[in-house]
């Protein structure tokens, strides 16, 4: 078996997959703090682990992405001290099945990269060729790009939706923190309606927007390019998006899995 670790800006996402194929056995979260020690986290994943039935003993291997720098040593402690295994982490050197044609192929994040490469293993699958739009909407949103030759070309960066309505709060002086439960129209007619119409709407026409322009930029026909979306906020989002997405919550560790199987064989 194989552990897949994400370490995201909020959430550590784990996951356990067997030798057959991208079907995880297990999977969980843990919340991301900055505070904690090898010791506490090994403890936490240690309980789940066992509440899943895995004993780390039967990991075969490890492999972690990270966005978060000041936890990449903590938690490579933890995939060790559970299971004997340094985990391949990706960065340089790794083989993801695609090049990284940006101006500095480093700054490329890892959740970013293991995304791409679960894209590009699931269109060799179908054996669909032609460019790629890779949306995660989480902490901030960000939308890829994957031209027809399997080249990462570049992608748009965005305040995440939490990260907008936090802002709306901390920097206006009667704006209310509220909780976002979908936006049933374009015209608010009170504060909380405006705020999910200008959060969750706006951020939809932005990805809409944003899509437009990826395709023209990417020289193909409206509607051509292959879209895939993961992340926890894409979901209630989508539902306002004039395009048709591919979701797949597990995209990032099915993408980690896929460098894994390249990079150790």
């Amino acid at each position: 078996m194989l552990l897949a670790v994400n370490v995201g800006n909020k959430v550590i996402s784990f996951a356990i997959f067997s030798e057959t194929g991208a079907e995880s056995v297990a999977c969980f979260k843990i919340a991301a703090d900055l505070k904690k020690t090898a010791d506490e986290y090994a403890v936490s994943v240690r309980q789940l682990l066992d509440y899943s039935g895995i004993d780390p003993k039967d990991i075969d291997g490890a492999i972690m992405a990270s966005v978060v720098p000041q936890l990449n040593e903590e938690i490579k402690k933890v995939i060790l001290a559970l299971t004997g295994k340094t985990p391949v982490t990706v960065g340089p050197g790794v083989k993801t099945g695609f090049a990284i044609k940006i101006d500095d192929p480093a700054e490329l994040g890892a959740d970013i990269v293991a995304n791409c490469a679960a894209a590009v293993a699931a269109m060799k699958a179908e054996g669909i060729e032609g460019p790629t739009i890779l949306l995660d909407m989480d902490t901030v949103t960000t939308l890829f790009a994957i031209n027809k030759n399997r080249e990462v070309v570049g992608g748009a960066i965005i305040p995440g939706i939490d990260m907008s309505l936090g802002a709306l709060h901390r920097e206006t002086a009667q704006l209310p923190n509220i909780e976002l439960l979908g936006a049933t129209r374009a015209i608010g007619k009170n504060t909380r309606e405006s705020l999910c119409s200008g959060v969750i709407l706006g951020q939809a026409a932005m990805i809409d927007g944003l899509i437009d322009r990826f395709e023209r930029e990417l020289k193909c026909k409206s509607g051509e390019a292959i879209l895939f979306a993961t992340g926890e906020k894409s979901k209630p989002c989508l539902a306002y998006s004039s395009h048709t997405f591919r979701y797949d919550g597990m995209m990032t560790l099915k993408g980690l899995l896929e460098i894994y199987k390249r990079t150790v064989g």
